[in-house]
């Protein structure tokens, strides 16, 4: 199976500039970088001061914006065996939780579970398009240089 161009493809038909909007990559990673902080950021106050008892009427307050953070989750969320309880049905429901956390959730400092891994790639997506527009700015400088250098 052969590559075939998109004859429609921007850039490719000679006739139009290669231009690549830096001002408007550098917003698009701004805007992700600024919505990554929200998942990587730990929640203040903490999220276990909104906790209620069960059986409690009043609900609690309303939990901070930003509660469910990379690292909330990875604080809060990590379950261990005394917590489960040592009877058979516990341990068993422990292995599921610990299983289900290391896979969706991920340990702290590890890329493994998938909430993290996402946020490693947001992360380096935000760096990509940067990378994009440094590099598009340095071809663009190259071009002009060298078409100065021949009118000269």
């Amino acid at each position: 199976m052969a590559l075939e161009l998109d004859p429609n493809w921007p850039g490719l038909d000679g006739d139009k500039d290669n231009y690549t909007n830096r001002t408007e990559i550098k917003r698009i990673a701004g805007e992700l970088s600024e919505m990554l902080k929200k998942l990587k950021t730990p929640t203040l106050p903490p999220v276990t001061q909104f906790l209620t008892a069960p059986g409690q009427k009043a609900p609690g307050p309303k939990l901070p914006e930003g509660a469910g953070s990379l690292p909330d989750l990875q604080r809060y969320c990590a379950l261990s065996q005394n917590q489960m309880g040592e009877w058979p049905a516990a341990m068993h429901f422990g292995l599921a939780v610990n299983s289900a956390y290391s896979q969706l959730i991920g340990e702290p400092g590890s890329t493994s579970g998938l909430y993290a891994a996402m946020v490693g790639q947001g992360d380096s997506t935000v760096e990509a398009l940067l990378d994009i527009s440094k590099t598009s700015d340095g071809a663009e400088q190259a071009t002009e240089e060298a078409a100065a250098r021949r009118e000269a």
